[in-house]
């Protein structure tokens, strides 16, 4: 869904760029490759040009000059709006990103903040929130509010929406200023901060009763950091849900989506030593994705400084595949 404004400040190139990209969509990448060469001659510092070809040049099968195309868009988008990075480590093995660029983020979701609601909920068939929701309150078995609760990766609020009446105090967090802005007009959250998870919940002093972040930890690789960060920010007892994109054969690895995957053991692993109980892990259907279904996880853990009298013991952790090993308990 990347549908960025996009201008060279050059109407034949752009043109150009345009015929390459209905080429590209039809499948015909070699005429995509010459459309955007020709692009990059009339506007060769026009980043987004480089990117595309870097792109039809893979199509093709040439990983190495698709590589050089990417490394030049880098050249000419250094915070990395477009994401060339992540899509240079995908096919160089020198190169390893465990993070998607905030500048990536920040624009990839500015985009389509406008109609992310109708498109996520109503046709890709996006249930995490509430999914998220029912599995917090189900651990929980609350009567009384949730005193704090922080919604990282809050985007338009969708997750806000599902625990309003269930918090005494609803925070959200996200890169993406117009996402923002469609969760303010929503008002169910008390405070929001533009910025990045990861700085937001190092800088934070205040602790929380629950954390949740839907689909936000699929453009982070390595979630050690993270999942260090949240504990910190949990209050004794405190609930984190969120869900992750599933692979099966690594610890995490980067689709061609641009989003990661994690294994249900690296899950487990990374989880004990940022100092969090597992509670329970499930498979779910995250949403559709070009008429597929994206296989995920929903899981819930625990910060056991002190034990919560009040959360129901669960059975044990539901393994994702039969074929996983028996460590996860």
């Amino acid at each position: 869904m990347d549908e960025r404004p996009l201008s060279s400040g050059d109407l034949i190139a752009d043109r150009r760029y345009e015929y390459g990209a209905d080429f590209a969509r039809a499948g015909d990448h070699g005429a995509s490759a010459d459309l955007f060469e020709q692009t990059i001659e009339r506007a060769p510092d026009w980043a987004p040009a480089w990117l595309a070809l870097g792109r039809a040049r893979l199509a093709l099968g040439d990983a190495a000059a698709a590589a050089a195309a990417f490394r030049e868009c880098l050249k000419r988008d250094p915070d990395d709006m477009h994401g060339a990075s992540l899509e240079l480590s995908r096919i160089d093995a020198a190169v390893s990103i465990d993070v998607a660029p905030p500048a990536y983020v920040a624009a990839l979701f500015d985009a389509y903040a406008g109609d992310f609601d109708s498109a996520l909920v109503e046709r890709l068939g996006y249930a995490t929130p509430r999914q998220l929701g029912s599995l917090l309150m189900e651990a929980s078995q609350r009567r009384e509010p949730f005193a704090r609760v922080l919604d990282l990766g809050c985007g338009t609020g969708l997750f806000g929406e599902c625990i309003a009446q269930k918090a005494a105090w609803l925070e959200g967090v996200d890169l993406s200023p117009r996402m923002l802005e469609q969760a303010r007009r929503k008002a169910v959250y008390d405070a929001l901060h533009q910025g990045e998870l990861l700085s937001f919940l190092l800088g934070a002093t205040q602790t929380y009763d629950a954390i949740i972040a839907a689909d936000v930890l699929i453009y982070f690789g390595d979630l050690g950091h993270v999942f260090c960060a949240t504990a910190r920010r949990l209050a004794p007892g405190g609930l984190f849900a969120f869900s992750v994109e599933q692979t099966c054969d690594t610890d995490w690895r980067i689709r061609p989506s641009l989003r990661y995957a994690h294994h249900a053991n690296y899950i487990a692993d990374a989880l004990k030593e940022g100092g969090l109980d597992l509670l329970r892990m499930e498979q779910a259907v995250l949403r559709k994705d070009r008429g597929e279904d994206v296989e995920g996880l929903l899981v819930l853990a625990r910060n056991p400084l002190t034990q919560a009298d009040d959360l129901a013991p669960f059975d044990t952790v539901v393994p994702p595949h039969d074929e996983d090993e028996a460590a996860l308990h």
